[in-house]
C-alpha cells in the first residue's frame, strides 16, 4: 500500500490495496471473510449495480483514489481509461480502468510510472482507451503516447486527486463501520426461487442415499501430507510480520542501518552497518528487547533471531489443494499487487507413498519493493498450504539487500498439495 497526498488540497489517498469484487447472495459475509483471511483491518466498500467492490489495507484515515476515479469514469460513460499524474519526482500515479473495472493503481517515482505506461503501450490493445494526463507526459513518452492514443489524450489543468473530493463512500474504515454503510438489496423472490431449487436438490439427494451401503474403514491416504502440514510448514504471514516489525524498530535505532536480511527455515539474521558512530551497546539493548542476539566478528555485525515458525491451528490450513491452482493464484496476485516482483517455478518434489502428493517449490524474486510488500505477500498466502523455504536439505530460504528502504533479492516458498 502507498500513501499519496494530493498537490493542493492535501487529500490523503491510499493506493495499491488488495481488491476483490463480490456478487450474489452472501456478499457481505464474503467481504468479512476475506478481511479475516487477509488480516487487514480497514476496508473501503462501494457498489456498482449488483456488485460490491472491496479494498483492504492496514492503513487508516485515507481514501481509495482508484475507486473514486472508477466511479467518476462510470458516471461519465468511460470504460477504458488510463490516468497519470505528477506530484513530485518521488510521487506520481497511474490508474488503469479497463472494460469498466479497476485493473491497476500505483504510486511511485517518475521512472517507475513511465516504465508502467510504456509497458502498457507496448503490449496492450489500446484502440478504445482514453489517456488523461496531469503534468506527467513529456519528451519521448509524450511523443510515443501521441502516436498510440492519437486524439484520445486529455490534458488537465488541475490534478484529479485534488478535483475529485474524497467522500465517505470511498473512505477506509474499520470493518464494522465499513459494512454498516452498505445497504443490502435482497431480491427476496429470487432467493425464494433459489431456496426451492436447493430444497428439491436436498430431497433428491436424500432419495439417492436411502439405500443402505456397506460401511468400510478407510485409512487416510494423505496422512503424510497432514503430518507435514502440522510440522514442516513455516507460515509466510507469521515470518513476514516478524520481519516487518523488526524493520520498523530498526528504522528508529540511532546510529545503525540494516543492509542485508537472510532467512533460513529456523532463523532470521540482519546485517548491520554503523552510521554516524553507531554504539554497540545501543544495538545490544535493542536486541534484548526484541528477542535477538548480537553477533560480532571482524567482517560484520549481525542481529540474529529465531524465525516466527508458529504453525496455525486453523482447519483451512490443512486442506488439500491442487498445487498448480495455488501456484497460478499466487503468481497472478503477485503480479497484480506487488509491482517489482515475480513468482517463478523451480521444481516439483513428489511426496507420499501409496498416494502421492507434491511440494511445488517457487522463487519469489523482487527488486525495489518495500517492507509493506512483504506483508502483502504474507496476506496473499494466508490460509493456503504455503511455506517459507523449499523441500531440499538446504536450510536457506532466501535473502535480500536493502538500499534506501527498498528491498532486492529472493525468497523460496513452497506449495503443499496434490498434482492432478
Amino acid at each position: 500500500m502507498r500513501i499519496y497526498t494530493s498537490p493542493k488540497e492535501d487529500h490523503r489517498w491510499i493506493f495499491q490495496p488488495f481488491r476483490a469484487t463480490f456478487k450474489g447472495a452472501g456478499r457481505e459475509e464474503k467481504i468479512r471473510q476475506k478481511a479475516k483471511e487477509l488480516d487487514f483491518r480497514y476496508l473501503s466498500v462501494y457498489s456498482t449495480g449488483d456488485s460490491l467492490h472491496a479494498a483492504y489495507t492496514s492503513e487508516r484515515d485515507g481514501y481509495d483514489f482508484a475507486a473514486r476515479f472508477h466511479s467518476y469514469c462510470l458516471k461519465a460513460g468511460m470504460n477504458d481509461v488510463v490516468y497519470v499524474e505528477r506530484s513530485s519526482d518521488e510521487h506520481n500515479i497511474i490508474v488503469t480502468v479497463r472494460e469498466g473495472n479497476i485493473k491497476r493503481d500505483k504510486v511511485g517515482k517518475a521512472e517507475d510510472i513511465k516504465a508502467e505506461l510504456e509497458s502498457m503501450m507496448g503490449s496492450a490493445n489500446l484502440e478504445n482507451v482514453k489517456l488523461i494526463n496531469y503534468q506527467f507526459l513529456e519528451n519521448g513518452v509524450l511523443e510515443k503516447a501521441k502516436s498510440i492514443f492519437g486524439g484520445r489524450i486529455e490534458n488537465l489543468s488541475a490534478a484529479l486527486t485534488d478535483k475529485l473530493e474524497p467522500t465517505e463512500e470511498f473512505a477506509f474504515l474499520a470493518e464494522r463501520d465499513a459494512m454498516s454503510k452498505i445497504k443490502s438489496r435482497r431480491p427476496w423472490l429470487l432467493y425464494l426461487g433459489i431456496a426451492g431449487i436447493v430444497l428439491m436438490g436436498v430431497n433428491q439427494l436424500a432419495s439417492l442415499t436411502t439405500d443402505t451401503v456397506e460401511k468400510t474403514v478407510v485409512v487416510d491416504p494423505y496422512a503424510s501430507f497432514y503430518q507435514a502440514m502440522s510440522s514442516d510448514v513455516i507460515q509466510v504471514l507469521n515470518r513476514m510480520a516478524q520481519d516487518y516489525n523488526t524493520h520498523v524498530g530498526l528504522m528508529t535505532l540511532p546510529g545503525w542501518t540494516v543492509t542485508k536480511v537472510t532467512h533460513t527455515k529456523g532463523q532470521v539474521s540482519y546485517r548491520m552497518m554503523s552510521t554516524e558512530n553507531g554504539d554497540v551497546e545501543t544495538l545490544k539493548a535493542f536486541a534484548g528487547k526484541n528477542g535477538l542476539h548480537v553477533m560480532i566478528d571482524p567482517n560484520e555485525i549481525v542481529l540474529l533471531g529465531l524465525g516466527a515458525n508458529v504453525t496455525s491451528t486453523d482447519d483451512s490450513q490443512v486442506k488439500m489443494y491442487n498445487v498448480e491452482e495455488v501456484h497460478h493464484f499466487l503468481r497472478d496476485a503477485v503480479n497484480e499487487y506487488i509491482p517489482g516482483a515475480e513468482l517463478t517455478f523451480i521444481r516439483d518434489v513428489p511426496k507420499g507413498t501409496d498416494t502421492k502428493w507434491t511440494i511445488r517449490e517457487l522463487m519469489f524474486q523482487f527488486r525495489g519493493i518495500y517492507k509493506e510488500d512483504l506483508m502483502t505477500l504474507g496476506a496473499i498466502t494466508k490460509n493456503l498450504p504455503v511455506s517459507i523455504g523449499g523441500d531440499s536439505a538446504d536450510p536457506n530460504a532466501g535473502q535480500y539487500i536493502i538500499d534506501s528502504e527498498r528491498f532486492t533479492g529472493g525468497l523460496k516458498i513452497s506449495v503443499f498439495g496434490e498434482k492432478l
